[in-house]
This record gives structure tokens, sequence and C-alpha cells, in this order.
């Protein structure tokens, strides 16, 4: 049933000692997959001034992403219940981790450490999941037809509106307002929704994010669950042919001629976790 299980470089990032970020736990019926949030560079609140290479040598070590990744996934697979009472058990390990790191939270370079994540179990015909943002779980028939795909919380609900901010991203308040008010903050409502994101971030409010269902499966049926990285990938004829007729060093060889084609499409770092029924 599991068929296959990666997490493939940010191709920039790839020649240099950088955190690995994406994490992921996978049995034969269930995967979590967690995507640690990127943090700011030691010392440096305008981005703008910042080069890839300074960058890189001021990112934090250990990076709090990374270390929010891993606890979740650890959390995941020694725990038991329903998956969304296993990521809020998540969300307690990672609380007490910025217990530990962050006192006090800036929304800086002293945000709380976090990461966003899915997950599935897999019983008999029956596919449970959860999930909390950008990761994701979609299923493909045995033609390669969408059945299922779980919604990208952030660029439906928060991104139009985290847009339209008008202060770019390199600066600071930018930065602030964004982890600040559009993060697990119910608050936050316009034109009579909430459009805020969620983030396990151990705040309490994060729950309120997790969104988890169960899906029905039948026999050729091909299971998913990714990082965002992988998004741009999901819609690709040649992918699905991939996955369809999976062969590893095909298909490995595949992603990485994509992700040298285009970078901001491609070539981030990237987690999937593949099931065939």
């Amino acid at each position: 049933m599991l068929v296959y299980k990666n997490t493939f470089d940010n191709i920039k990032t790839s020649n240099y000692d950088f955190p690995v970020e994406d994490q992921f736990y996978a049995s034969e019926n269930e995967a979590i997959v967690a995507d640690g949030v990127t943090r700011d560079p030691i010392g440096i609140s305008n981005l703008s001034t910042c080069s890839q290479s300074e960058f890189v040598k001021k990112y934090p070590r250990p990076s709090g992403a990374e270390l929010a990744a891993k606890e979740i996934c650890d959390t995941f697979s020694s725990t038991a219940g329903t998956l969304k009472n296993r990521l809020i058990k998540c969300n307690d390990s990672v609380k007490k981790l910025n217990n530990i790191y962050i006192p006090n939270c800036d929304y800086l370079e002293n945000d709380y450490f976090s990461a966003v994540a899915a997950c599935v179990s897999i019983e008999g015909n029956i596919l449970a999941y959860a999930y909390i943002c950008d990761c994701g779980v979609i299923i493909y028939d045995n033609s390669g037809n969408i059945k299922f795909q779980t919604e990208d919380d952030k660029q439906l609900y928060s991104d139009p509106f985290i847009n339209k901010i008008g202060i770019p991203w390199y600066l600071p308040e930018a930065r602030v307002i964004v982890r600040r008010d559009y993060r697990n903050n119910l608050n936050n409502i316009q034109n009579g929704t909430c459009v805020s994101y969620g983030a396990i971030t151990g705040e309490d409010s994060a729950i309120n994010f997790i969104k988890s269902g169960q899906i029905e499966l039948s026999d050729g049926d091909i299971v998913l669950v990714y990082s965002d990285g992988f998004t741009e990938f999901l819609g690709d004829n040649e992918f699905i042919s991939q996955i369809i007729n999976f062969d590893k060093n095909k298909f490995e060889n595949y992603i990485e001629m994509k992700s040298q084609s285009d970078y901001e499409k491609y070539g981030k770092e990237k987690t999937l976790v593949l099931f065939k029924i």
C-alpha cells in the first residue's frame, strides 16, 4: 500500500549546510507530512539587504522550523486517536518547544517555531485525513482523475487580503502584520469571513484551523500526502502519468528535471508520500 516517501531539497540551498524543514513519518497505512515555516535570518530585519549567501549564513541553526516539523512527526507517530486529536497533541508538543525557545514572541527573529501539516490513515476502503493550511492530501482514481483534494486555506482565504497590505514582505512590519493578524486569528473577519490561516504554533487558537474528514476509496486509487512544494505538480499530466506508472528512478529524474526548469514553481523543498490502494 505504501509505495514511496521522500523529501526533495530546495535546489537553491542543496549545496549548503541548510536545515531540512520538511519532515515526514509514514507506515503501511498512515502518514504525516510537516512543513516547517521559514524563519527570519539572525540580525537582519530588512530582507531586501540580504543576499542568498548571507541569508543562508545568518539562518538560525538549529532551525525552529525544522525542530517544530520533527516534533510534529514524532508526536504523531507515537500517539493514537482521531487524526484531528493527534494534530492537537502535536500542537501541544510545539507549545512545549516554544516555551523553551521563544518565551517572548516578536513575530520576527523570535517568532514562534511552527509548521503546517497534513496526515492520513487508511483502514480498509476508508481514508481519514486531517490538515492545516497548505500541506495537503489528494486522491486520484486509476485513470488519473482527481477524486478529492484538500483546500489550500491560505491561498483561498488569506492571500487575497495579505496581498493588499501594501507593504513588501522584505520589510519587518509586513511580516509582523501577517504573522500576528493573519495566523491563527479567528477575529480577523473581513467581508463576513475569517481570512486567517492556520499553523501549528502551540497557540490554542491553532486548533480551530485543523480540518478533517473521511473519503471512501476504490481499488486502484492513488493517495498522496504532500507539502506545498508539490502543489504545482499535481495537475501536470506527466506527473500524473508518473505516479500511475510509478518507477522510482524515472520519477526522481522527472522531479529533478522539473525542479531545474522553473525554480519558483517546482524547485523549492517538497515532500511526498504515495499510497496505492
